[in-house]
């Protein structure tokens, strides 16, 4: 992977956060704030998805969930014995 340099200005009271931090979990400052944006990003796209997927269960499509999803599962489970295993 290609690394680029980019200068990020940070507030003081920030800085020394994340220097403490970063130094309890012995990360360096570079990889402390890459994983953070990384997480920030994965939110941000999750975000998103459930935004796009919103009504994709559309009741009339299916209507074993109109009591909901809970009480479905619990019927479909109904009579099940569970073992143990996964």
């Amino acid at each position: 992977m290609v690394k680029i340099t980019k200068t990020i200005r940070f507030p003081e009271d920030l800085i020394r956060e994340i220097k403490t931090i970063s130094a309890e979990r012995d990360e360096n400052f570079t990889e402390f704030v890459q994983s953070a944006i990384k997480a920030y990003i994965r939110g941000l796209r999750f975000i998103d998805a459930v935004n796009e997927s919103a009504g994709a269960w559309d009741i009339n499509n299916h209507p074993e969930l109109k009591e909901g999803s809970e009480k479905y599962v619990r019927k479909v489970r109904k009579g099940r014995k569970y073992n143990g295993s996964v």
